[in-house]
């Protein structure tokens, strides 16, 4: 009597415990956030040989207010995973026919945080008058740690292939795939 109490105590556990996990993996909720826009400001530069840095930022994190807004009950404790679906550079400020984007080869935007690194890049030259472009992004890499830290540093980063002879303002816009649940 004792074994068929103790089998049908285990089988019952199993049971529940199954259960809370099912519960607790139906409250995750799939959501697609904008971040907050970076801006970066490039000063006139030479030719480069090779990739430099071309402007770097470093901004509080916003992810935690954008989750809230999109799901009330959740913040970042509650992600599952965060991963870039696309990374955009616009420049906003100053470019022309001779300053753009076409001056550039191999562009990087690096994101630091946490002593995580991300990088998306744009490999080769954009065409001539080119102010915005689409970054390649690695989307299956989990940026949850990388988006907790307190602060995130952005870099641009390329080979310069003809001089930028004005200033320029670019623009960086992420779009992230989040699950949060409890």
């Amino acid at each position: 009597m004792k074994k068929k109490l103790l089998f049908l105590l285990l089988i019952g556990s199993i049971v529940v415990a199954s259960s809370c996990k099912k519960i607790k993996e139906a409250t995750n909720q799939n959501i697609t956030l904008t971040g907050a826009e970076v801006n970066l400001s490039i000063a006139s530069k030479g030719t480069s040989a090779q990739v430099i840095e071309l402007s770097s930022t470093t901004t509080t994190s916003e992810i935690d207010a954008l989750i809230k807004k999109e799901a009330p009950s959740f913040g970042l404790k509650n992600v599952k995973s965060l991963k870039i679906k696309t990374l955009t550079a616009e420049i906003t400020n100053g470019s022309n026919s001779t300053n753009n984007f076409a001056n550039l080869e191999d562009i990087n935007a690096v994101l630091e945080g946490s002593g995580k690194i991300f990088t998306a890049t744009y490999s080769g030259t954009p065409s001539a008058n080119t102010t915005k472009i689409n970054l390649t992004v690695d989307s299956s890499v989990d940026l949850k740690d990388l988006v907790s830290s307190s602060s995130i540093k952005y870099s641009l980063k390329s080979k310069i292939i003809n001089a930028i002879t004005n200033d320029l303002t670019v623009k960086l816009v992420a779009i992230y795939d989040v699950v949060v649940g409890l």
